[in-house]
């Protein structure tokens, strides 16, 4: 489980992860592409400070994940319990800013070539407060529907651009509650009875 700031530190995972992988590419060697957390409108807005070359990571998106909402939660001691987690699904809108329809489609290759070979974040991945911890993040692509696409950039004001969402999970926030008095069941009893058939 993480902190608070494990959100934030899901969002320094992706930007650092881009940012190492595209660097890397010799096809990059002659361009700069810094990976920005700002949406595209932030960006394009006078006076940004991130150039309209770069690559916009921004989350959109945090929902509950109903799947993991009910695990339990490991005992701190033998006789204390946490209070519950909230583990929560991120989405991502990821979007090449570049006025050069050539460069954008290259640019949005080699991310789609990244998520794929790095679909579970773990160790030496991961960033700011997830680091050292054994959390393991799944990366997919989420197919959003044209109207789905045509929400998001609504409200952005901004018009289409060619883009992809990711969704990352499970983001488990840990509890800020004192754990709870519980002790652990020792014995158990199971007892059997005939089910008697009545009419």
């Amino acid at each position: 489980m993480s902190k608070f700031t494990a959100i934030w530190a899901v969002s320094r995972t992706l930007q650092t992860l881009l940012d190492t992988q595209i660097k890397a590419d010799p096809q990059f060697s002659n361009s700069s592409v810094p990976i920005s957390l700002l949406s595209p409108k932030a960006i394009r807005e006078p006076g940004s400070v991130v150039p309209g070359s770069s690559v916009s990571v921004w989350l959109y998106r945090v929902m509950r994940n109903e799947y993991t909402l009910n695990n339990r939660s490991s005992r701190t001691a033998a006789n204390q319990l946490p209070g519950p987690p909230i583990p929560v699904n991120l989405y991502y809108l990821i979007t090449p800013m570049n006025e050069d329809p050539e460069l954008q489609q290259v640019v949005l290759g080699k991310i789609l070539q990244v998520c794929n070979d790095f679909a579970i974040l773990r160790g030496s991945d991961l960033q700011e407060s997830l680091q050292g911890t054994t959390e393991e993040l799944r990366l997919s692509l989420e197919p959003l529907s044209p109207e789905e696409l045509t929400q998001v950039w609504y409200s952005l004001q901004e018009p289409y651009q060619l883009s992809v969402s990711y969704l990352v999970q499970v983001v488990t926030i840990e509890s800020s509650q004192e754990p709870v008095q519980a002790s652990p069941v020792l014995v158990r009893n199971s007892t059997y009875a005939q089910i008697l058939d009545v009419q």
